[in-house]
């Protein structure tokens, strides 16, 4: 099974910045945060980037996320469940009966509580969206499906890694949500050329009511 998200907001985590080569989209051109940096001169772990702009976060089951719907297809033969750890906000889509760490989807669900402009802030989000070590990063900030978003693929030894990470807003509440969702599977047994995993990666959906 995959490890938690590094960027389980409100749980905690002190995932730094993905090495290896990067390319980024050019960065908002909003007026910059008044966040402060941290000391060792690296970007801050989202989580705790957010919390120094007064904004906290708190997983949410999907069920409980009043106004969000969020859906990835369920490949045949494969499932999803809630993770037993979690009081919510954490579910799993995984083939039945594999008993292998990998391949491994994760989706989850985050409650942020706080004033912010999130196609600002979401430049911040892929500092620790993959492990540290991971190489040949690429990432994107392009809106997803008309919401500020964070995506960042990359490899970490033989395993592939994916992040897509989605801000929405609901209107009636203008109660905002974190959605995220990872991805991990072997370097040999790539999403594009893996059914399963491209239907969920590219079946993906958010939206508001």
């Amino acid at each position: 099974m995959l490890a938690v998200p590094l960027l389980l907001a409100g749980c905690g985590s002190d995932g730094a910045q993905s090495g290896g080569s990067t390319t980024t989209a050019a960065p908002s051109s909003s007026a910059p945060s008044s966040a402060q940096p941290a000391p060792s001169g690296r970007e801050l772990p989202f989580k705790d980037y957010l919390e120094t702009i007064g904004v906290h976060g708190k997983p949410i089951a999907f069920a409980d996320a009043e106004g969000l719907e969020v859906s990835v297809p369920v490949p045949a033969g494969w499932e999803r469940a809630a993770d037993p750890l979690f009081a919510g906000g954490m579910d799993f889509i995984s083939e039945v009966g594999n008993t292998s760490s990998l391949p491994s989807v994760v989706l989850m669900a985050i409650q942020l509580d706080g004033e912010f402009d999130p196609k600002r802030e979401i430049q911040h989000a892929n500092v620790d969206a993959l492990p540290p070590r991971t190489t040949d990063v690429t990432q994107s900030f392009d809106d997803y499906q008309g919401f500020p978003s964070a995506l960042a693929e990359g490899h970490d030894g033989n395993t592939q890694r994916y992040s897509r990470i989605v801000i929405a807003t609901v209107p009636s509440t203008s109660v905002r949500y974190l959605v995220q969702l990872t991805v991990a599977t072997k370097a040999d047994q790539p999403i594009p050329a893996t059914p399963a995993l491209k239907s969920i990666v590219d079946g993906f959906t958010v939206a508001v009511s």
